[in-house]
């Protein structure tokens, strides 16, 4: 019963969010929300904060936390929340 209450309390995916390949990063702008799935950690909830001119690595500014990398072939699932 403990494992189902701390559970509950993880922030998911939300239905108006979908995947995004590494192929469509170059699609992402500064200021657009995301999840970040990293191998580890309950998704994490975002905004793009700086993109490189060839979309191979992003900033992203972690809801409450600090600024990460997102880089390709470092394991994580990016979904744009839509709206």
């Amino acid at each position: 019963m403990i494992a189902e209450l701390q559970m509950a309390d993880l922030p998911t995916v939300t239905a108006g969010a979908h995947p995004l390949s590494y192929h469509n990063w170059i699609h992402l702008n500064p200021g657009d929300r995301i999840i970040v799935k990293r191998s580890g950690f309950a998704p994490e909830h975002g905004s793009v904060d700086e993109i490189s001119e060839d979309a191979s690595y992003f900033w992203v500014w972690i809801d409450g936390h600090s600024r990460i990398l997102i880089f390709h072939g470092d394991g994580s699932a990016i979904h744009k929340q839509l709206g």
